[in-house]
């Protein structure tokens, strides 16, 4: 599932204040698709600097300046998840519009954000004699929203396309005894196709 996480728990002070920064820069360009950030962009930026000001002061390792930076660390992150909790509602999963508020996806999630991978190991296997019917396999791809199949007859120059749900798909209404084409792609977060390489079959 596609949320925007805060990462604070692994991150590291001046990482944290990396990403802070990072989130407050990309939120202020996303204007038009965050219009009204809860908390406020403002409120988040003055805990930040606040923050980064009592890890200077902790560096003397004084403890009541160690206290107030755990203290105002603990301000910045609260205000990031509660921030990230808009993101969400806003984004709605969609992991391109998390990505542009600044905040990360979890890991996993942000593998498929990207261009998707080549399909690999495409098999066309025709059906019984008569059908007119060609199986068309490829190897699963977890970010896989849809699998797209083309075909065409052997020396022609448009696609015919048909999206399935899984990875193996049925062509139908095929002519028989002609060579046809096929290859394959995953459909994943990135509508971008990339294709298989090209097999070919006859139909029976």
């Amino acid at each position: 599932m596609n949320k925007p996480t805060t990462q604070s728990q692994r991150l590291k002070d001046d990482n944290l204040m990396q990403y802070a920064e990072q989130i407050i820069t990309n939120m202020r360009e996303a204007v038009t698709i965050y219009p009204e950030p809860v908390p406020g962009l403002d409120t988040i930026e003055t805990a930040l600097i606040d923050f980064r000001l009592s890890a200077t002061e902790a560096a003397y390792r004084d403890g009541r300046a160690v206290r107030i930076r755990k203290d105002k660390k603990k301000q910045l992150e609260y205000l990031l998840s509660e921030l990230a909790k808009y993101v969400d509602t806003v984004a709605n999963k969609d992991a391109n519009l998390i990505l542009a508020s600044g905040f990360a996806l979890p890991k996993g999630a942000q593998s498929y954000a990207g261009p998707v991978p080549k399909a690999t190991h495409l098999v066309a296997e025709p059906q019984q004699v008569g059908s007119r019917r060609i199986k068309l396999k490829v190897d699963r791809w977890k970010g896989a929203r849809m699998y797209r199949f083309d075909s065409r007859k052997k020396g022609e120059a448009e696609w015919s396309t048909q999206f399935c749900s899984k990875s193996t798909c049925i062509l139908e209404g095929l002519e028989m005894f002609e060579e046809y084409e096929f290859r394959a792609s995953y459909v994943g977060i990135n509508p971008e196709p990339n294709y298989s390489a090209v097999v070919s079959s006859y139909v029976v």
